[in-house]
């Protein structure tokens, strides 16, 4: 791009963990948010939201994920999709369960419940590391496929 920085000029450490170090990226990021906000609310229909906006969010949210767990931690998960599953399921259940609840809630609470199945499948893998630990949230991930497949709710 020719509105890069040619070198490595940083001298601090705020200055090299910035987000976006050029003006050109911030003023950018700003506008695709007006966008975001202020237009795409207004203009898009029920097909848009639901076939393409919706499912993008869902996935960069699981991307997201996968970036703090593999980026930031160093570890490796292969059952990001059952942990996902988990909280898509519970929160199907809480909404048809308690359809008078704010959806700020039952998001809050298929999250305490994802975690609380991540600490069941996590508490037995704490001193594993390396491709076992990649092979123990596999191992979850088809559990969890099972156990959905499986029982009757």
């Amino acid at each position: 791009m020719f509105y890069r920085e040619a070198g490595d000029f940083k001298t601090s450490y705020v200055a090299d963990s910035q987000t976006f170090p050029i003006a050109f990226d911030r003023y950018r990021y700003f506008v695709v948010l007006a966008i975001a906000f202020g237009v795409i609310p207004f203009v898009a229909t029920d097909y848009v939201t639901n076939a393409i906006l919706l499912p993008f969010l869902i996935y960069a949210i699981a991307a997201l994920g996968l970036n703090i767990l593999t980026g930031y931690c160093g570890q490796v998960s292969l059952g990001t999709g059952g942990f996902m599953a988990v909280g898509a399921y519970a929160t199907y259940k809480l909404m048809t369960a308690y359809p008078d609840l704010n959806i700020f809630f039952i998001v809050i609470l298929s999250g305490l419940i994802t975690a609380a199945v991540g600490v069941l499948f996590g508490l037995p893998s704490l001193r594993i590391k390396g491709f076992y630990l990649a092979v123990a949230t596999l191992a979850a991930q088809f559990f969890l496929v099972w156990m959905f497949n499986k029982v009757s709710w």
